[in-house]
């Protein structure tokens, strides 16, 4: 008995002296736990439960200004307007129905549709967008739970429409669509900074303390565009004026300074507003006709093919030849618009009277009196590496396009008639900005420039202004150049002479461009007609191309195109200090 109460002792004891080393066990380890928490790890798990209550507020940077220069002072087109958005998350919603009621009287819109959005799974819903102070105002005063407002800027246009097509727009997500501000996005939206916001366990903010870390947003570029905001009203009038006056179907001008390449106007009609892009049903208003939209241009392609028979030789500007009125090149017969009848013609009268059998006989002479494959390499090499078709100009707007130009190769579909249908404007396409490049490279001596709408932008804080970029300096020779811009000014005296004041110099070309009709051949219905030209006072001022699509009233469409161009430039002249020759 004695030994069995001394086991069961010995036994308590054992079970106590463990359970109090556990005691100490589970004691230490909490010690060493909270070291490590308090002392060793603290960083990390104040991190941690910091991280629970941190929210990120992005800080939208602000757009770039864009302005047009007038040639003194530049003319904000483009601001930035605060308005702000109206959101909720319907979880929070307590009476959906009023709710959507007190909303609408101060937002607009539908109530019954805010209804829809306050019901929605979603925890978040956008309301409203771009109301203003006063109404954002009204809404806070409404204390509906679970209902915010969040500030955001928007793009303003105090100018209107102006250059509409060139500036394009920007959309509700803020980014550039169209235009400049599509080409140009990145440079104009700028970096956005972070700003870190301690909340409480409801999420709601807490006031500013040391644990707040804010990155300072990077503002956008502000940018000077080439364009003079005279000269671009001057056109947008006048094209309006023509496309109402001959009921076409579109129209497009260019004016291009060909001593660098900077565009001084640009414009399309119909135009739209950029800002109330969200309202326009028809998309392909958006279209920049003038560097988006290629064409078959017709005549106006004739001085250019002059100008390679000059450059290489083949002609010279005291040559005549014998026209008997067409030309056969395999199973197809050229002739002209107007019958001249069987006669001997100048160089000059290829211009003058548009011979489509005279650019064919240009055509003929690169190759000795025939098309052949060396001839159509010629004309091929000139079209697309010294006029720079069948390529983009680079211009910074978004959408250009390249165009087409057939390779010269013998493809055994008839490869000598489409280059005897392109001597004159025909079986390539190409665009208006492209078409105004090449000619500011033919009249002011033999260098291409590079097209840009861009005076001046702002880098990391410093101005930089554009300098011209010169993509050939060998276009023509300034001898050829200076022979062809003679040869327009007579095409313009001898077709179409506008009443200009005296001092100022004017050449151009016409051309009626015939439309494919979808299914290999030509419509009889509808013609597109162009006009492309120079003014000159003392000094070489403007290139300009006009295009309209589709003209209804009777005549060439390119007569219509003619009037159009000889209105902008009597304008011009007669608005704008525009230097004379001195008589």
């Amino acid at each position: 008995m004695q030994t069995n109460k001394k086991q069961h002792k010995t036994t308590n004891l054992d079970r106590s002296t463990v359970f109090k080393f556990g005691l100490y066990a589970v004691g230490a380890i909490l010690l060493v736990q909270l070291f490590l928490v308090q002392i060793i790890r603290h960083d990390y798990y104040r991190a941690e439960a910091l991280a629970e209550h941190v929210k990120k507020f992005e800080i939208p940077a602000k757009r770039g200004v864009i302005s047009l220069s007038d040639g003194y002072s530049a003319t904000p087109v483009v601001l930035n307007e605060k308005k702000f958005l109206v959101y909720a998350d319907p979880k929070f919603i307590q009476n959906t129905e009023a709710a959507a009621k007190q909303l609408q009287e101060v937002v607009g819109g539908n109530a019954d549709d805010i209804k829809n959005l306050l019901t929605s799974t979603s925890r978040y819903v956008v309301v409203a967008k771009k109301i203003d102070e006063a109404q954002s105002k009204r809404v806070e005063d409404l204390k509906i739970k679970g209902v915010g407002l969040k500030e955001i800027s928007v793009r303003s246009y105090p100018q209107g429409t102006v250059a509409a097509h060139v500036l394009g727009f920007v959309n509700d997500d803020g980014v550039g669509q169209y235009g400049f501000e599509e080409y140009f996005n990145k440079e104009l939206t700028g970096k956005s900074g972070q700003q870190k916001i301690i909340t409480d366990v409801n999420g709601v903010p807490l006031a500013i303390n040391n644990e707040s870390v804010q990155t300072q947003p990077d503002p956008g570029s502000d940018v000077t565009l080439s364009l003079d905001i005279r000269l671009q009203r001057i056109v947008e009038e006048q094209l309006k004026a023509g496309v109402d006056r001959t009921q076409a179907k579109r129209g497009s001008a260019v004016l291009i300074d060909p001593n660098n390449g900077e565009i001084k106007a640009m414009a399309n009609y119909p135009t739209f507003d950029p800002s109330q892009f969200a309202s326009q049903a028809d998309l392909s208003v958006f279209t920049n006709t003038a560097v988006s939209r290629a064409w078959e241009p017709g005549s106006v392609m004739k001085p250019l093919m002059l100008a390679t028979a000059l450059q290489e030789g083949a002609v010279t500007r005291n040559t005549s030849y014998f026209d008997p009125g067409y030309k056969k090149i395999a199973d197809t017969t050229v002739t002209n618009a107007h019958s001249y009848g069987a006669r001997t013609m100048t160089i000059d009268d290829i211009i003058t009277k548009s011979l489509n059998t005279g650019a064919v006989h240009l055509m003929q002479s690169l190759g000795g009196g025939d098309i052949t494959e060396a001839s159509r390499q010629t004309w091929y090499e000139y079209l697309t590496n010294h006029f720079m078709f069948n390529k983009t100009t680079g211009i910074e707007l978004a959408n250009e396009q390249p165009g087409g130009v057939i390779p010269p190769q013998d493809n055994g579909a008839g490869i000598n008639v489409t280059y005897a249908n392109m001597a004159f404007g025909q079986g390539l396409t190409i665009t208006p900005i492209q078409l105004a490049a090449a000619y500011a490279a033919l009249v002011n001596g033999g260098t291409y420039y590079q097209p840009t709408v861009i005076e001046e932008y702002k880098k990391d804080g410093t101005s930089v202004k554009q300098e011209p970029k010169v993509v050939r300096s060998d276009v023509v020779s300034s001898e050829v150049s200076a022979q062809v811009k003679d040869i327009l000014r007579e095409s313009l005296e001898e077709n179409y002479k506008p009443a200009i004041r005296a001092g100022y110099t004017l050449g151009a070309k016409s051309g009626t461009a015939e439309l494919s009709d979808g299914q290999g051949n030509y419509r009889e219905d509808a013609y597109d007609g162009a006009y492309v030209g120079y003014l000159e006072g003392k000094k070489l001022e403007y290139v300009m191309v006009v295009r309209l699509d589709e003209p209804k009233t009777s005549g060439f469409a390119s007569r219509q195109a003619t009037i159009v161009w000889g209105d902008i430039s009597n304008e011009i002249i007669n608005s704008i200090a525009i230097e004379p020759k001195i008589q």
